[in-house]
């Protein structure tokens, strides 16, 4: 390839390949692979993400929208399963309702406890199916004030000084589904710092990514 000129290849890292374009130069993510009966690796692209002009720099690849796009409050979720999870512990050994009653009390903390508040969180995906206008049960009514407590004292408490900030910052965290899959929007390189010193999973992985 000719050499490139120095706007382009600040762009060209591990993996990143450039093609010269009438309009640009267009930069993919992919990699290189033996094929049966080449004699040569051949390149596949895993992504094309964009044109890099020397006026605009990288313009990013705009993909259609399809199907519907789903938003969900993510942050306080993965903070509570770090510090809050262990909580259902009790209401289930007492044979009660332990996840309805676990996310009644975080989205009680949200100041959203209803069935929409659970529609428009991530808790929806990791314990689906709940119906939060029933009514609850005598024992469950009982215990829900003490577990409700209990998940404001983890959710205050566990962080230390860092807590205050983290719980803020986790408030601007979503899971967007568009085009078949979860992104993250609003991970702020700040949070980022505080969930990992703080082992707390914001990844869309494993058993919650879905």
């Amino acid at each position: 390839m000719p050499t490139l000129p120095t706007w382009v290849l600040k762009y060209k890292t591990k993996g990143i390949y450039v093609k010269k374009t009438k309009n640009g130069y267009a930069l993919y993510r992919g990699h290189s692979e033996r094929v049966e009966g080449k004699a040569y690796p051949v390149f596949r692209c895993d992504e094309y993400l964009g044109i890099v002009t020397e006026k605009d720099g990288l313009v990013p690849s705009r993909p259609p929208v399809k199907g519907d796009v789903r938003v969900l409050r993510y942050g306080l979720c993965q903070v509570a399963q770090a510090s809050c999870s262990v909580l259902r512990k009790n209401p289930r050994r007492l044979d009660l309702d332990a996840d309805t009653l676990y996310v009644r009390a975080v989205l009680g903390f949200e100041g959203r406890e209803s069935q929409a508040g659970y529609e428009g969180s991530w808790l929806s995906i990791l314990f689906p199916g709940l119906d939060l206008d029933r009514g609850l049960g005598e024992r469950e009514a009982q215990f829900l004030p003490n577990l409700r407590r209990q998940v404001v004292s983890k959710l205050e408490d566990s962080f230390g000084p860092d807590g205050r900030q983290l719980l803020s910052l986790c408030a601007d965290l979503y899971a967007v589904h568009v085009n078949g899959r979860w992104h993250l929007s609003g991970l702020s390189e700040p949070l980022r710092r505080l969930a990992s010193r703080h082992s707390v999973s914001l990844e869309l992985g494993g058993r919650h990514g879905i």
